[in-house]
């Protein structure tokens, strides 16, 4: 009982990790090109922050890197993400993929390191659940890294080693781990605990506010900066977000809890799964919170315990079993077949050569392959011209819907294959599928695989490799090393972002820091700070400039509107997180000093008028951070201004009667 325990803390499925990889790969590649458009205005030196400004203004404190600070123009740029795309990509199939999940981290933090304006708490939760589970194996399921182990390990030859799904041994598994993995690991736990910490920091924060009484996300939903345009759309509904705000809250709370129970673990953790879920899309939809909201929903799939993997397993259908006849002398088909076979995770596919017409081989719910009669529809010459597929009913199905069965009873297959029998789609798949048809043997032939009956030559080497399963002595005692040294990395890791975690949010305990534990969080960015939507006092504010074009026209260079002064007229959500958190920290005094590249970048037009005709272009503005105050629900307006802090002024300043307000920092003076 207790090894089990044990073992269900120190051992994340294999699908789990790779279902966590494919969504965080999405999440990765969406978040890189929510910023590509952004190239110039962030990234370049063209725009806010060139490189070396960001590197003289951070010369204090040294913990920070970026490998795009070694790009300046915008085409460099350009060419830069490029390459974080690939990677990206690259990590999303798997391939070589603990190469390509270090490169991923790299480029996470370097897109955040670059312009640390932009970071908020999602990049703090990314490159945690990255960098922890970089010590895990996420390319073991799900990935071409596995499937090209998988082909390579057994070369099935005939249709009974096709239809033979015996599952790995212990010992199997053991011989295939690369040196210094084994089944269990701290980081496995250090992960979940990381999930955890994310949670319960959040809820700490919230039970020091409004969220007790059920008003916090009326007060998050209107916050300009953070809520999306679904978001504005609910904010006169207090009932609901009343609702929803004790259901985050709650999930905040429960979430950990359930997670952290060693039993009925398949109940526990399916409920904090589902809960997890609810509260990322929840989040995602009704606010602009950069990687926060999508990173926790891909932490959802590592919290997907091995019980519910069986089970979904196990889920055979006899409405979707398929009997699959295809061209047992054909190089491209068995390779197909075989494909087909590690795809079919329901066991839904029986195969069956087309030498052999005694009768139709179907599978059944335990794996048991039994004989039924053949359709009277299926002769020598089909099968010679076409796969054939039969369903439960004994329907034949041949050429491309043939192929579009086979999808079907895939796992999530059904949409593809709708599309795949569409009219119109169907008649143009039987094109390619005849054509590739007459050609099979060819294109068997090219590509170095069996063809007409005549197999390629059999490597002895391998044979001989895997019928040892001992590992070397020598091999055992090198994987005992290096896992140590993993392992104790990742302790320290561990207790470094928790002490991390202590500093930076009201967590009733507290953990000694130092200059070491400090920098191993610190030049990753694992900065650990989870205050997500906990709202200050029902007050906040907005970032306006008040210009004012050739023409004599007031103009907002931020949003290309007039200057939105009035909390009903805001518009500062379209401008999106990475706009919205970078003002918000620039008018900071602790960033004063890089106000000066922005108000370089905003005398050349900014993000709305750069590119427009010369007349439109500014003549002068006034920058302004407007403060409001949000009515309790039900109570109108919703908001208040407040008050109005001029930031810095630009040549003739803007057109607004407001233009009358004297700088809140004297030190900065009015540039003629």
């Amino acid at each position: 009982m207790g090894k089990r325990i044990l073992s269900s803390f120190l051992r994340i499925d294999a699908r789990s990790l790779g279902l966590f990889r494919i969504v965080m790969a999405a999440v990765l590649l969406g978040d890189l090109l929510r910023r590509w458009p952004w190239v110039r205005a962030f990234y370049s030196n063209e725009g806010v922050l060139p490189n070396h400004n960001h590197i003289f203004n951070l010369r204090d404190q040294g913990q920070v890197w970026s490998i795009l600070h070694a790009f300046s123009s915008v085409g460099e740029n350009h060419f830069a993400f490029a390459l974080i795309l690939l990677v990206y990509l690259g990590f999303l199939l798997g391939w070589k993929t603990r190469v390509f999940h270090a490169l991923s981290l790299v480029c996470l933090v370097s897109l955040g390191s670059r312009n640390i304006l932009l970071e908020n708490q999602g990049n703090y939760a990314a490159v945690a659940l990255l960098f922890f589970t970089l010590f895990l194996p996420l390319g073991s399921r799900f990935s071409v890294d596995a499937l090209v182990k998988s082909l390579s390990s057994r070369d099935e030859k005939t249709d009974a080693e096709l239809n033979d799904r015996p599952r790995p041994t212990e010992a199997e598994l053991a011989a295939t781990r690369g040196p210094g993995w084994s089944p269990l690991s701290f980081a496995a736990l250090a992960v979940t605990l990381q999930i955890v910490i994310i949670l319960v920091a959040s809820a700490a924060w919230h039970l020091q506010g409004s969220w007790r009484d059920g008003s916090g996300l009326h007060y998050a939903l209107h916050v300009e900066r953070w809520v999306s345009d679904i978001g504005a759309r609910v904010q006169g509904a207090p009932g609901a977000s009343r609702g929803l705000s004790y259901l985050l809250l709650a999930a905040e709370c429960v979430v950990p809890l359930l997670v952290l129970v060693p039993v009925a673990r398949r109940v526990f953790r399916g409920i904090a799964v589902g809960l997890l879920v609810v509260y990322a899309l929840t989040l995602g939809v009704l606010f602009s919170l950069g990687l926060y909201a999508w990173t926790l929903l891909a932490a959802a799939a590592l919290l997907i315990p091995e019980e519910s993997w069986d089970a979904f397993v196990r889920r055979f259908s006899a409405g979707r079993a398929r009997s699959v006849l295809y061209d047992e002398d054909c190089g491209v088909c068995l390779w197909l077949a075989r494909l087909a076979k590690r795809l079919d995770a329901h066991h839904h596919l029986t195969f069956q050569g087309n030498g052999d017409l005694e009768g139709l081989a179907r599978g059944k719910a335990d794996g048991a392959v039994e004989r039924v009669d053949l359709p009277a529809g299926i002769t020598a010459e089909l099968v010679q011209d076409t796969i054939v597929v039969v369903d439960e009913k004994g329907t034949v199905f041949t050429r491309s819907r043939g192929i579009a069965e086979i999808v079907r009873a895939l796992p999530f297959g059904r949409p593809l294959a709708f599309v795949m029998r569409l009219p119109g789609i169907g008649a143009l798949l039987d094109v390619f599928y005849d054509a590739f048809a007459r050609r099979r043997a060819d294109i068997s032939v090219l590509v170095g695989m069996d063809a007409c009956g005549l197999p390629a030559p059999k490597d002895e080497r391998d044979e001989e490799a895997a019928e040892s399963l001992e590992v070397p002595s020598a091999e055992r005692a090198r994987r005992f090393v290096t896992g140590g040294l993993r392992e104790a990395f990742v302790f320290v890791l561990f207790v470094a972002a928790l002490a991390q975690a202590a500093k930076e949010n009201p967590l009733p305990f507290s953990i000694p820091q130092g200059k070491a534990l400090a920098a191993i969080v610190t030049w990753p960015r694992m900065l650990e700070r989870f205050d997500v939507l906990a709202v200050s006092a029902a007050e906040d504010g907005v970032f306006v400039i008040d210009g004012q074009n050739r023409k004599g026209v007031s103009v907002d260079p931020l949003t290309g509107a007039p200057p939105a002064v009035d909390p009903s007229a805001f518009n500062a959500r379209k401008l999106g997180q990475l706009w919205n958190d970078y003002l918000n920290r620039v008018r900071q005094r602790e960033y004063e000093p890089f106000q000066k590249a922005l108000r370089d970048y905003l005398g050349k037009g900014g993000p709305a008028l750069a590119g427009r005709a010369p007349d439109e272009q500014l003549m002068g503005y006034d920058a302004y951070w407007v403060r409001y105050t949000i009515a309790g629900p039900g109570e109108s307006p919703a908001r208040v201004e407040k008050g109005r802090d001029k930031l810095f002024t630009h040549s003739r300043g803007g057109r607004l009667a407001i233009d009358r307000l004297p700088l809140v920092k004297p030190a900065v003076r009015r540039q003629e």
